[in-house]
């Protein structure tokens, strides 16, 4: 069974940054949020079914407790804030249907990490009642590649989110269509993709490794396939997979390019794609890219 790309875990040195660097971008962002293991969030949603998660450190002690208690989202969370600042793009996502039954695909598979871990916390819905929404999550990794974090996601009662107030967003934004690693050589971490996506015949190019889950693509470029494609460096000089950007679709760039250009955002036109380089608040590029509603 294919799972396609639920969301994006992003970094971010504090929230308040973070907002105000998306909505220059024109998204809508949803209000604070507390996780019971310390963390915060401010998410984007889209109405494809997909969002960014901006993560800060909310209560430092409390996700340092569970942390050492072996929680492996905050454990992979701080190891790549450690290594690699406190803005970045640190997991993907996918949708599951049973975060049980994957976890012991990703068990069988040898990518299994931790246990399945499930959480719920209060949520406002579109007219401000509060309902109890929760996750379960079964994590994937490949020791080789200590940057990368992969989860399945299966959702309990969220779908107080999807609400056009919050899907709705003035740079046309339509969703998630591609999430972009990099890596000099793509195709060593095939199988681990193959797991987590749960598609088992990719498609390799001269610049990478290429899978399509339902939502969004993954592809996993070398550092210069990721250049000629997006005229950014790619974020890792070493071996292991990174991830080096994602790819939001839009109704109409020159819509977009209108809104970065009133907020005095850095961008270019690249290969028909508005690209949005790593700044305070974004810890990795985005691009924009028209598709069809």
């Amino acid at each position: 069974m294919m799972r396609g790309v639920d969301h994006l875990v992003l970094p971010v040195e504090e929230l308040d940054i973070a907002r105000a660097r998306y909505e220059a971008l024109g998204f809508t962002v949803a209000p604070d949020a507390r996780h019971p293991f310390g963390t915060e969030n401010a998410c984007v949603f889209f109405a494809n079914r997909t969002y960014l998660e901006p993560l800060a450190v909310g209560e430092r002690a409390v996700v340092e407790k569970f942390a050492r208690k072996g929680l492996t989202f905050l454990r992979r969370y701080q190891a790549y804030r450690f290594r690699h600042g406190l803005d970045g793009f640190a997991m993907m996502a996918v949708t599951s249907e049973d975060a049980k039954t994957d976890h012991a695909v990703y068990t069988e598979e040898g990518f299994a990490a931790g246990d399945v871990f499930t959480f719920d916390r209060q949520a406002a819905d579109a007219s401000g009642n509060e309902t109890t929404i929760g996750v379960r999550l079964a994590f994937a990794i490949d020791e080789n590649a200590p940057d990368a974090t992969f989860f399945s996601c299966q959702h309990i009662n969220t779908d107080v989110f999807w609400h056009a107030d919050r899907t709705t967003h003035s740079n046309g934004a339509l969703g998630l269509a591609e999430i972009i690693l990099t890596e000099d050589n793509p195709t060593d971490f095939q199988y681990i993709l193959q797991t987590v996506t749960g598609q088992r015949d990719p498609r390799v190019s001269s610049f990478g490794m290429h899978f399509s889950p339902p939502k969004a693509d993954v592809s996993v470029l070398s550092p210069a396939g990721f250049e000629a494609i997006y005229g950014e460096a790619a974020p890792n000089a070493g071996r292991g997979l990174r991830f080096a950007a994602f790819v939001v679709g839009v109704e109409s760039l020159s819509s977009v390019s209108a809104i970065l250009g009133l907020g005095d955002v850095d961008h270019r036109l690249n290969n028909d794609m508005i690209v949005v380089p790593p700044a305070p608040g974004q810890g990795t590029a985005i691009v924009f890219k028209e598709v069809r509603p």
